[in-house]
């Protein structure tokens, strides 16, 4: 019996061991080809899927028409980036043994603009003995949700230090907004103090709109982008500038009255002015 014992336990021991050694190699394989660079040179097509933040702006003749507006009806207002996100999914070629590669990705991304404005006034009442103050703010936001297709990449490996390589590119894109919501807060408030008594009125309103319910915006635009990426092994990090050239809302000839001058509404772009992504490599 007790060498049925001995002979089973050093049978489990020989498995154990086995297995651990067997896994460790596993692993530290893995690590090792995580950390080699794919063969770039080869012709062989990449693909890469990458996730990360965007960060989008307003551009536009339509911004320094609402400035001009907001200065003549003494508001103070600005303009500011909306943070999204980014996930797509691409490939890259060869062009045979040479750096030079061509490609194409397929994503969901987001895109929007924030904008902040604000009304106040206040003084005092020798003949209340009080002071008054009145202000109204005003925060809008937009966050679409767009598909993204990129038809033709091309870019540029200078491999170095043989795990290392930089990357710049230059492509086109298309995209669609399948979703997405226009958001406005508004809120009033009065604080009135004097001999004849106090009072302090806040009142708040908020609307949300469908981008599906807004007739004269654009869901699509079309554009370029410039971008210089980073790879060590299979991993890479890339921040890339993009620029769409479709205006989302077209004032076209339409007329703003602002003091006694009209001026054209203007259009209003949101382009993807930076986004940082890190990618891993999938298969080659």
């Amino acid at each position: 019996m007790k060498k049925l014992h001995f002979k089973l336990f050093k049978r489990l021991s020989c498995i154990v061991v086995f297995t651990t050694l067997f896994f460790s190699h596993v692993q530290a394989k893995g690590i090792n080809d995580a950390i080699q660079l794919p063969d770039f040179k080869s012709g062989k097509t990449i693909w890469v899927i990458r996730a990360g933040v965007g960060f989008n702006g307003f551009t536009g003749s339509s911004i320094e028409t609402t400035k001009l507006q907001w200065e003549n009806n003494d508001w103070n207002g600005s303009f500011g980036k909306a943070t999204g996100y980014e996930f797509t999914l691409g490939f890259n070629k060869s062009f045979g043994n040479h750096p030079l590669y061509w490609g194409m990705e397929l994503g969901m991304a987001s895109r929007g603009y924030t904008s902040s404005s604000s009304w106040e006034k206040s003084g005092s009442s020798a003949i209340s003995g009080g002071t008054d103050y009145h202000g109204k703010f005003q925060d809008e936001s937009m966050l679409c949700h767009t598909v993204k297709f990129s038809p033709f990449t091309i870019g540029y490996r200078y491999t170095f230090l043989e795990k290392m390589a930089a990357d710049i590119h230059l492509g086109a894109y298309a995209s669609y907004d399948i979703a997405g919501k226009y958001k406005r807060d508004y809120t009033d408030h009065i604080i009135s103090t004097s001999k004849y008594g106090n009072r302090n009125d806040k009142t708040t309103s908020s609307t949300e709109t469908k981008i599906k319910d807004y007739d004269n915006m654009k869901r699509y635009d079309a554009g370029i982008n410039l971008g210089i990426g980073y790879w060590f092994g299979k991993f890479n990090i890339d921040f890339t500038w993009q620029r769409g050239f479709i205006a989302i809302f077209e004032g076209g000839n339409e007329l703003v009255k602002i003091g006694k001058e009209s001026r054209k509404r203007g259009n209003l772009h949101i382009p993807k002015h930076t986004r940082s992504l890190s990618g891993s490599l999938l298969g080659y």
